[in-house]
């Protein structure tokens, strides 16, 4: 079965790694603290464009479990990654329909210490524009990528990937500015999950979209809308 639950879990941590680090810079041991996410995914999958919601939650403290109340009703339980402080759920690809999922506002129960603690995320959809990739090359062990800027309906920022025929990952880049239009993958290049083969791999190109008046560190966790463009390459052709 293929799913993106290797693909959003690293996307998961580059937000809250990233984002999150300068919280436990200092001695002290802060009060716990959690961020309830819910974030709608939208990509073309067999000619169709179709949607997705996915869930997670943050603590800066280890969390023994995690939960959303949806609004259209029911509950998920969310998944734990190793550290234990971030906890999700991921659509496989068979969760994927051509209508947008219920919004609105979602509901996060997480217990820390034997506590429950709670967040609540209103998710708003945007409708954010997959984005155009319109050139992609490979030459001297150096993959080449390019992308439209759209006039309007820009994203906020944009990451390129490169996923194996079965979605894993192999290669994560940085976050990008919505002015970007070009990215290299270089077999020199950080972000490497593996090793690059001669082979055939997709590439993935992440649209970001914010919630509202959302900047700086704050980014890495207010994403509103995920909009993913995708192209074959050939390492070695």
């Amino acid at each position: 079965m293929v799913t993106i639950q290797k693909i959003g879990k690293l996307f998961i941590l580059f937000l809250i790694v990233a984002g999150l680090a300068s919280c436990n810079d200092d001695d002290e041991v802060a009060p716990f603290q959690v961020i309830g996410e819910a974030v709608i995914v939208k990509r073309v999958i067999n000619q169709e464009t179709q949607y997705a919601r996915y869930f997670y939650a943050y603590g800066n403290q280890p969390m023994t479990s995690a939960e959303v109340d949806l609004p259209e009703g029911g509950t998920i339980t969310l998944s734990e990654d190793q550290t234990e402080r971030s906890y999700y759920d991921m659509p496989e690809i068979e969760d994927f329909t051509d209508t947008v999922p219920p919004i609105g506002q979602f509901e996060f129960t997480v217990v820390n210490q034997g506590i429950e603690h709670f967040d609540t995320e209103t998710l708003e959809f945007n409708d954010l524009a997959i984005p155009v990739i319109d050139s992609v090359s490979y030459s001297n062990q150096k993959i080449y990528v390019g992308w439209e800027i759209p006039t309007t309906d820009k994203p906020d920022s944009y990451l390129v990937r490169l996923v194996d025929d079965e979605h894993n990952i192999v290669f994560s880049g940085v976050l990008l500015n919505n002015t970007a239009d070009v990215y290299y993958i270089e077999a020199s290049s950080n972000g490497w999950i593996e090793a690059p083969e001669q082979k055939a791999y997709n590439v993935e190109l992440w649209a970001y979209k914010y919630e509202d008046g959302i900047s700086g560190n704050d980014v890495h966790f207010n994403v509103n809308d995920l909009s993913i463009a995708s192209t074959q390459v050939i390492w070695g052709d």
